[in-house]
């Protein structure tokens, strides 16, 4: 059970980093962007802490990437041997195996800092050039 349970966390986390950096680079402030994100019914409440934590850039390990790396490696290996497809699963995966190569002591809501170091957040905007 936790292993179905930390796929969830795992690939939600990632798609909330993902959310986060599209709407930074959309122009949305950042602090509005985190609170908003917090108080929707589709954030669930330990992904809300999560943002809470963000908002202060504090990504000090409550459940370090190492840690997600381990259950995402133990995650794919069961949907391996039952033949169960986990594309979603195996992207996340390797989004946090590159954040934990970083930032192993880290906790694996880092991501957010990753995807918004991959998109260039805080650049300027490629589509307000002219």
């Amino acid at each position: 059970m936790k292993l179905v349970v930390n796929t969830v966390l795992g690939v939600s986390m990632q798609a909330i980093a993902e959310a986060i950096a599209l709407g930074d680079r959309l122009g949305i402030e950042r602090s509005r962007l985190l609170d908003v994100l917090s108080r929707t019914a589709v954030i669930a409440p330990a992904q809300q802490y999560k943002l809470l934590r963000a908002a202060r850039e504090d990504y000090s390990a409550q459940f370090a990437a190492s840690l997600m790396n381990k259950d995402f490696n133990l995650i794919m290996e069961q949907a391996a041997a039952l033949h169960v497809p986990m594309p979603t699963a195996a992207a996340a995966f390797q989004m946090n195996l590159a954040h934990m190569a970083r930032h192993p002591d880290q906790d694996y809501s880092g991501v957010i800092a990753q995807m918004e170091e991959l998109s260039s957040v805080g650049m300027p905007n490629p589509a307000a050039v002219k």
